[in-house]
């Protein structure tokens, strides 16, 4: 009878230790309440900017890649270059439902101190764990709007500044082959409109070519935050110098200059109204100039290599008028979670998985392998993929939606790069000077119907000065300040003084 107890006693205890075993099998191979991604979410992401044709081919292939990694899908949805703020005001006012939504500084600035946003303070080191790792604390107190963080910035380090690419070969052909002045740029530009009647020195809008040359060529600088653009600070070494531009002498001089560049011809007289834009029209051969900052200016020697090969191309940045260069902040670019997200914990760690994974990373921004890139053996990317004729292949691109995305460790670099890049970010890194106020977000809550009378003034008034399309440029000025007197502008420069006087001293800044 011992013996049998004894038996008993042995087999009572393994079948106990078999029921274990059996249980953690089950509880390591089944989903339970505490996988994140137990329940199938589709993720609804509004971008600024347009899409190429082939952005669902490659979305329906990066789904499916992401559903298998983790339950998830993106939509994503580009609301397009003309109407975007629009959009954006009217999602995030009335609820709409949405998970993400990219994030410049202006659109930052404007929105996250309403409480548009989700506040990611606590959420994005929870969440995004490694990402969270690359950004000193410095870089992220940049991003913070009172002590708190709403976006999750992009991981890179881009030089902001723009300037000038050009068609070298034109220029070439009276005498004029470099632009590194406003003097030689005048030449060239003279050469061009009295010697080339299919290509204008800036077709489409000039405006915003004309914008970051007109700021170079003076020193101001915008703030980073502004939703307005006419406020900036004097100088970068005189930054507690707070001006409404129009205002100065500096602005009279250019516009005057702008009105002479318009009489010989540098654009047509209906630009404002044009739906082409310099950047689409140099690759249509109807430019000789378009605006871009080095990474643009990079990435335009490859397209122009394509669309037109007979053409030599050269840049000039803006960083050689003003003698320094910088670093944009991290909140040029991000990914915000409207207040409205049900599903901010998983935007996050979805996030956190392309940041981190290269399959999916290089779905999403640079397309399919063996139709949008091939890789070399040193991965760098072939545009299109080798053997893929370049006429026949649509785009992939999503506009912010991959600005956003952007990991620098992940980021490809193409092969045959514009053999002047090199040279050209290491002139730009030996000048490079401490932004001390592209970072700042700016709270117009207090001046919301001032803000909104000044912008309507800039569109009616200063848009049409600012390419010299007026007759009579002192009168076109007088009236210019007469209505931004009239709409507020001394009580909007007030409070964007308050605002960065308090931001230079919370950050110790002089």
């Amino acid at each position: 009878m011992k013996k049998l107890s004894i038996v008993l006693l042995v087999l009572i205890l393994a079948m106990n230790v078999f029921a274990q075993a059996s249980t953690e099998k089950n509880t390591a191979t089944s989903p339970s309440d505490s996988d994140p991604f137990k329940d199938y979410v589709e993720l609804i992401m509004y971008s600024s900017g347009s899409s190429g044709q082939d952005k669902n081919l490659v979305m329906e292939k990066f789904n499916a890649l992401l559903k298998e990694k983790c339950n998830t899908t993106i939509n994503v949805t580009c609301l397009g270059w003309d109407n975007y703020k629009n959009q954006y005001q009217l999602i995030l006012t009335t609820g709409e439902p949405a998970d993400l939504m990219y994030v410049n500084p202006s659109l930052y600035g404007q929105y996250a101190p309403t409480g548009a946003f989700t506040d990611v303070t606590e959420l994005f080191p929870k969440y995004m764990p490694t990402v969270y790792s690359y950004f000193s604390e410095g870089q992220l107190a940049q991003a913070k709007i009172n002590g708190r963080l709403y976006e999750i910035p992009s991981v890179e380090s881009n030089f902001g500044q723009n300037g000038i690419f050009y068609r070298k070969d034109l220029g070439e052909k009276y005498g004029v082959p470099t632009i590194n002045s406003i003097e030689s740029f005048e030449a060239y530009a003279d050469a061009i409109a009295a010697n080339e009647p299919a290509v204008r020195v800036i077709d489409g809008n000039p405006e915003q070519a004309l914008f970051q040359f007109f700021k170079a060529y003076n020193g101001f600088e915008a703030i980073a935050g502004s939703t307005t653009s006419i406020i900036m600070v004097k100088s970068i070494h005189d930054i507690h110098n707070i001006i409404a531009y129009p205002f100065t002498d500096e602005y009279v001089a250019w516009a005057k200059r702008m009105h002479a560049w318009k009489k010989k011809g540098y654009w047509s007289s209906n630009a404002l109204s044009s739906t082409m834009d310099p950047w689409s029209s140099i690759q249509a051969g109807t430019s000789a100039i378009t605006q871009a900052n080095a990474d643009g200016a990079k990435n335009m020697m490859k397209i122009m290599a394509t669309k037109i090969p007979q053409a030599k191309c050269a840049y000039w940045s803006f960083a050689d008028l003003t003698g320094y260069s910088f670093v944009n902040p991290v909140t040029e670019n991000g990914f915000a979670i409207p207040a409205s997200s049900p599903n901010a914990e998983r935007a996050l760690r979805v996030l956190e998985i392309i940041k981190t994974n290269q399959q999916l990373f290089d779905l999403w921004m640079y397309g399919i392998e063996g139709r949008h890139y091939s890789l070399t053996p040193e991965g760098n990317l072939i545009k299109p993929a080798i053997g893929v004729d370049a006429t026949t292949i649509s785009t992939h691109s999503m506009s912010g939606a991959q600005y956003a995305m952007r990991v620098s460790n992940l980021m490809r670099n193409d092969e045959g790069v514009w053999e002047g890049y090199p040279a050209l970010m290491e002139h730009l890194k030996s000048i490079a000077v401490l932004n001390k106020f592209g970072s700042v977000s700016l709270d117009y809550s207090a001046v919301q119907a001032e803000l909104a009378a000044v912008n309507q003034v800039v569109q009616q008034y200063g848009l049409p000065i600012s390419i010299g399309i007026v007759d009579d440029v002192d009168a076109a000025v007088a009236e210019y300040r007469k209505q931004l007197k009239a709409a507020g502008i001394d009580r909007l420069i007030e409070e964007v003084t308050r605002q960065m006087e308090d931001y230079y001293k919370r950050n110790g800044i002089n």
